[in-house]
């Protein structure tokens, strides 16, 4: 039987920053990855200024070849945007954000499915299909439907009424946009990211109904812009995943094996550093943390309360409409939600501004025909 200190499953992003921040306590984690490595995604591939920061924290530069200058939200001839007040974020393809992470300290083992997962006393043992292993500290960093949160008993029900989907696909054509554009329509958002000097990334969230065939029809304008594909188109879902807990004594859940909403904040990147910046602070070679579900909490906090609001928003078109008119009537509210979003400022007093901002007559999109989604903790 192999021994480490600390085993981490899932060698995508989530997994290497988090061997990073152990690695710069002086600790060498294994990484083990089910599939060959680097592995691609369905998810935005924009990270966010405050994530950013957080790779520099932890010895990593991104590459400034693709620069992400702030958010623009559309909605037929409604625009409004603005640039994030703390410097650009950067658009990293997944694969190649995968291979920068990649620090050669950590060992990387590729094609090893972790086939169960026992508590030995104190250790953590796992059966694979290259053999035995067992650990102190066990960290899923495994993905949205993380196998290792299922086996352990961490999966927490899922809620039927709000399943959204995911579609991502690459065209060839060259960015219009140096923001991300935030394109509505019914039931639906696509997301539109420059993803080099010639390419986009376009990404759809939608409710059940858009399929393979069928997922831009909503979006004729966007269609016609995005006649090459460069990548192939690939979908995942459903996006929202809850963990009973996100840390037990031997094992953590972290990124988005320790649940997730929605990716219609486009936080998902940062939301994983910041988790394995804490969890390099915290560990000290026993099996407890016993901060870590409070620093867990403090730092995806806002994204719930953010991405509430933004699903709240998504259900009535003519609360959009009434939205980016208070938008582009309020430039400097944008600004302060997008750093809300990113959690360098409570997301309450931005959001009580806009919602006084916006004129009464206007909230009457409050009475369209979409139910009222229920708000729930969630952690």
């Amino acid at each position: 039987m192999k021994e480490a200190p600390v085993i981490i499953v899932g060698g995508g992003p989530a997994g290497l920053s988090a061997a990073r921040a152990l690695l710069e306590r002086g600790l060498k984690p294994v990484v083990l990855e089910a599939r060959s490595w680097p592995v691609d995604k369905v998810c935005g591939e924009g990270i966010m200024p405050v994530g950013v920061a957080c790779l520099r924290r932890l010895g990593v530069e991104l590459p400034r070849t693709c620069p992400l200058n702030g958010v623009e939200y559309v909605q037929g001839n409604l625009r409004a945007g603005a640039d994030f007040r703390e410097g650009p974020g950067q658009v990293v393809r997944r694969l190649r954000l995968s291979e920068i992470l990649l620090c050669p300290q950590a060992e990387l083992i590729e094609k090893c499915r972790v086939h169960s997962v026992t508590r030995q006393g104190d250790w953590i043992q796992l059966q694979t299909s290259q053999g035995s292993w067992r650990c102190r500290l066990l960290v899923a960093a495994d993905g949205l439907h993380s196998p290792i949160r299922h086996q352990l008993g961490l999966q927490s029900p899922g809620k039927n009424w709000l399943q959204r989907w995911g579609w991502r696909q690459h065209f060839a054509v060259p960015p219009w946009n140096q923001r991300v554009e935030v394109h509505y329509a019914d039931g639906c958002e696509a997301y539109v990211s420059p993803a080099g000097h010639d390419s986009v990334g376009v990404a759809v969230l939608s409710h059940k109904g858009l399929r393979r065939h069928n997922w831009l029809d909503a979006f004729s304008a966007l269609r016609e812009r995005l006649t090459t594909p460069c990548s192939p188109l690939a979908g995942l879902g459903p996006l929202w995943q809850r963990a009973r807990a996100v840390h037990q004594p031997g094992v953590v859940l972290l990124g988005d094996a320790a649940g997730y909403l929605d990716a219609c904040t486009g936080e998902g990147l940062s939301l994983a550093f910041a988790q394995a910046e804490a969890l390099g602070e915290q560990w000290r070679g026993e099996s407890y943390l016993p901060h870590y579900e409070r620093s867990y909490r403090r730092i995806v906090g806002h994204y719930y309360t953010v991405t509430w609001g933004a699903l709240l928003l998504a259900r009535w078109p003519r609360l959009i409409g009434a939205v980016l008119r208070t938008l582009q009537q309020n430039p400097n509210l944008l600004p302060l939600l997008l750093s809300a979003n990113q959690g360098l400022i409570s997301p309450y007093p931005a959001l009580g501004k806009l919602l006084l901002k916006v004129p009464p007559q206007l909230l009457a999109g409050w009475l369209g025909p979409a139910p009222l989604i229920v708000a729930e903790r969630n952690r």
